[in-house]
């Protein structure tokens, strides 16, 4: 070939030889030579905004990102650098963490690219990889996050979300071990997921629940157990994007939940569905309606809910069902179980869910390659009948139950709130022009008997579910001063000229964030008594800067200006540490009582709780103890902060850790070495814990724990003689408004050795001892005010067990995510090993333990006292 010139090759290197000679021609004897020109490079443009913040790779990676994000105030452009790293906490941004109801807006989260900034969690000793809260207008970009034990990116109680570019991946093999889900914001308003992947997600790889203003487009979701789904979310675009090698493509459910929370107006179209024929790798729980029941093999699940639009996607390649639209009543199909679980004072029914599709319209999808091979344990009964009586499985596949027991009035008879359908037929499931996919519809309205289902099947539709709906509005979501939406910023076809939908939401406010560490120099004042400036307008980095205690190296005795040492009834648990509590109140003011709520303090209020580690829990005392940390509830005139500090290997002073951190620790308990991670909270992370939010339409506040009178209500043993606590406090001039002291409840006192005597408890007294302890340690999340208000788990103290049959805390109630390994039900009256809250309870592993953060063991007496509860609760049948 190198014989085998081009021509015009040829003429221009003989031009460029005929240059060459006459340049080196010597006619004037003059050399000349010619400076090449001066090139100055265009200058480098940093593809980030001037001023981000450069988090650099290097030692203390994850410190140095969650500095990052507690020192973010509105506008941060957070950079995280370019490789895959080893992530060993939650990466966690609250955008409230100042405790102000001020919400920090427009913070930007950003790597180089997906495939460049990739965070790995899998040594993380935490359940989340990115979590944020309380925010508006946050956007997380251009990074991955690998391996997160729980769930990859989560968002809770934000408006404004913008997740562009980013990925959750779990690598290898499809397990029931990996985490839940890929993407998941939850509670949250104004949503855009665009441009990301997820993979292996033993949940759902995008999932939005109890949201509204959604738009999720032109992403990947591959390999997941639900490659996306929309739970109990109004107002959800899900275009133009593509769902493969899932167990189940696109589903739309609504569930049971019990939080006000319910779904409508969701429209899928545009989408590629294809190819989900992956093993259903979820957990096998009980749960009746948890991802475990999708059958393998099926392209979109819509469950119980209304207002559902599914249009111009392609459908292909599926072995069970295309398109299947199904009531509750086939997930949960024994009407007992269902009135005991849903249709009872305070239960999900009464909250306002039905368990009835209604309004649902499929149409001009591309449906190919259907029920080749239907499989799937739910619906085993079904595919049977339809194989026996028509050698076929539809493609497309309505149960028609709920639409029966609701026209007859059963529904409404049995309590289950189902009103017949509109005649105007503005309720109906439709389905037309969609090819030629077969039609099947289990029961029709004219059945008298619903345990002989009527099989209905039509090759070719003909007059199955042939009828046709209004269509649904355009859904946006609002960003700012921005609208994203199907035509409004992109030009999806079909979407121009249609009503919008779409608001600016109700959660947050403000230009909020952490305004710095305020005025340090109040940090260097001199004197005796308690440093108030300082405690109220600055965060010191040496907590003896604050001169709470006559001996700064002594957190445990002698406090300075007032200070009053209290303890509490039943503890919270936190690895086996000791907890020397004080309260601090400035003179002249006072908290005001509360029966129910932590006392509402007044500004400069400290409340202050020191943690040591004792080398063996037989000999306990600040003496033969390892100072850990010490942690500070500072009201200011914001709001409380949380201020971690923690102590040196000198135990000589304590230094500021907003970041937290993480000491390998061991302690001998009972005679038994115990080996962990000690894992001191960050300022984020306390906010976890202490939020508390009155209502939906309340901005989230920090709240105190633990001095709530029922947990107060005790004798301390004081240097002048022991004595109540809220009668001291009183006298103390520290808290008004305190009623007769019989009239305050008195949680009982549970502390390491009781279990022993536990069969000793009467049933009456070991439901107050367990709900006590279950106060203490879980209902500060476990409630409707809390974090995990979107459980429906509730565990105040003084909520009745019998207001609902105990369903609230827990009994025979399916969890609305965690499927607690092969469990189905929090907890199971007479079974403890069979209760998810026995089993999270006993688990150290960073996605299944409970309390989630707050300790790395399980705490072995509180274990004993919640399974001796659950072993004597009242008798009940759990559906399985």
């Amino acid at each position: 070939m190198f014989n085998k010139k081009n021509p015009l090759t040829l003429a221009l290197l003989a031009a460029g030889l005929t240059l060459g000679l006459i340049a080196c021609s010597d006619d004037d004897n003059t050399s000349q030579t010619t400076e090449p020109p001066v090139v100055t490079p265009p200058p480098l443009t940093s593809p980030f905004p001037e001023g981000a913040i450069m988090v650099e790779a290097g030692d203390n990676l994850t410190t140095r990102i969650q500095e990052a994000l507690i020192n973010a105030q509105s506008g941060a452009v957070i950079v995280l650098p370019k490789g895959r790293f080893e992530i060993d906490a939650t990466l966690l941004f609250d955008g409230d963490v100042d405790g102000d109801g001020s919400y920090a807006s427009n913070v930007t989260v950003m790597g180089y690219g997906r495939d460049e900034t990739i965070l790995d969690f899998a040594n993380a000793n935490a359940g989340d990889g990115i979590f944020v809260q309380n925010a508006l207008n946050i956007t997380i970009k251009d990074l991955s996050v690998y391996e997160a034990k729980n769930n990859g990116i989560k968002l809770k109680n934000t408006n404004g979300i913008i997740l562009r570019n980013v990925s959750a991946v779990w690598e290898g093999e499809l397990d029931q071990g990996n985490g839940a889900y890929g993407l998941y914001p939850v509670e949250c308003e104004n949503i855009l997921i665009e441009d990301s992947y997820v993979r292996g997600s033993a949940d759902a790889g995008i999932y939005v629940g109890q949201s509204e203003y959604i738009v999720v487009r032109r992403n990947i979701a591959k390999e997941n157990v639900a490659g996306i789904e929309v739970e109990n979310s109004r107002f959800a675009d899900v275009y133009d994007n593509e769902a493969m090698g899932n167990t189940g493509g696109i589903l739309v459910f609504d569930l049971p939940i019990g939080n006000h929370k319910y779904g409508s107006s969701v429209r899928v179209f545009n989408n590629k569905v294809y190819d989900n024929n992956t093993h259903n790798f979820a957990n096998a729980s009980a749960n009746p309606a948890g991802v475990h029941i999708v059958p393998p093999g099926t392209g979109v699940i819509i469950l119980s809910t209304n207002d559902v639009e599914v249009f111009n996607n392609q459908i292909s390649n599926h072995d069970t069902l295309a398109v299947t639209v199904s009531s509750f009543f086939i997930a949960e199909p024994d009407v007992s179980a269902f009135a005991a679980s849903y249709a009872q004072p305070g239960q999900a029914i009464e909250d306002g869910w039905r368990a009835t599709p209604r309004n649902i319209y499929i149409h001009d999808n591309q449906i190919s390659g259907f029920a080749t091979k239907p499989n799937g344990y739910l619906i085993e009964d079904i595919i049977k009948a339809y194989i026996y009586s028509h050698g076929r499985f539809p493609g497309i596949l309505y149960d028609g139950l709920g639409e029966l027991l609701a026209n007859n009035g059963t529904g409404a008879y049995l309590g289950f709130g189902e009103l017949p359908f509109n005649p105007d037929g503005s309720e109906n499931v439709c389905a037309s022009n969609n090819g030629d996919v077969s039609i099947g519809q289990l029961y029709g309205n004219s059945n008298t008997d619903v345990s002989i289902p009527d099989v209905m099947y039509e090759a070719k539709q003909q007059q199955l579910l042939q009828c046709s709906l209004v269509s649904l509005p355009v859904h946006t979501v609002t960003f700012g001063e921005q609208i994203f939406g199907c035509g409004v910023d992109d030009d999806t076809e079909g979407c121009d000229g249609g009503v919008l939908v779409g608001g600016g939401g109700t959660i947050g406010e403000g230009e909020g964030g952490l305004e710095g560490d305020g005025d340090l120099s109040l940090c260097s004042a001199q004197g005796s008594g308690v440093n108030w400036d300082a405690l109220t307008g600055a965060n010191c980095s040496s907590l003896a800067q604050y001169r709470l205690f006559a001996d700064a190296s002594m957190p445990a005795a002698m406090p300075n200006s007032g200070g009053i040492p209290y303890k509490l009834n039943t503890p919270l648990f936190t690895d086996y540490a000791s907890k020397y509590r004080y309260v601090f109140v400035p003179e002249g003011k006072q908290a005001n009582y509360s029966s129910n709520e932590a006392f509402d303090f007044p500004v400069g209020t400290v409340l202050v709780k020191t943690f040591a580690l004792p080398a063996d829990t037989a000999t306990r005392g600040v003496d033969n103890e390892t100072l850990i940390e010490t942690r500070l509830l500072i009201h200011r005139e914001s709001g409380w902060t949380a201020l971690p500090y923690v102590w040196n290997a000198e135990q000589t002073d304590a230094t500021l850790a907003k970041a937290g951190a993480i000491q390998g620790k061991s302690v001998v308990h009972k005679g038994q070495t115990l080996n962990f991670d000690y894992v001191v909270p960050s300022m984020n992370q306390c906010k976890q814990c202490h939020q508390f939010k009155a209502d939906s339409a309340s901005q989230a506040v920090f709240m105190p724990i633990g001095p709530k009178a029922r947990h107060l209500n005790r004798d301390y043993p004081y240097q002048n003689g022991s004595a109540n606590q809220l009668l001291h406090w009183q006298s103390a001039g520290i808290l008004s408004g305190l009623p007769t002291l019989t009239s305050v409840d008195k949680v009982p006192a549970y502390v390491d050795g009781d279990e022993a005597t536990l069969t000793q408890l009467s049933d009456s007294e070991l439901m107050q001892t367990a709900k006590g302890y279950l106060d203490i340690n879980c209902a500060h999340c476990h409630r409707p005010e809390g974090n995990a208000s979107n459980t429906g788990l509730k565990l105040e103290y003084q909520r009745s067990y019998d207001e609902d049959n105990g369903f609230s805390h827990g009994t025979c109630k399916s969890p609305v995510a965690y499927g607690g390994g092969t469990l189905g039900y929090d907890v199971v009256p007479g079974n403890p090993a069979e209760s998810i809250m026995h089993f999270r309870m006993q688990s150290n592993e960073p996605g299944d333990r409970m309390p989630e953060i707050g300790r790395s063991l399980s705490h072995d007496e509180g274990v004993a006292l919640i399974s001796e509860w659950i072993k004597r609760l009242p008798a009940a049948n759990c559906s399985n």
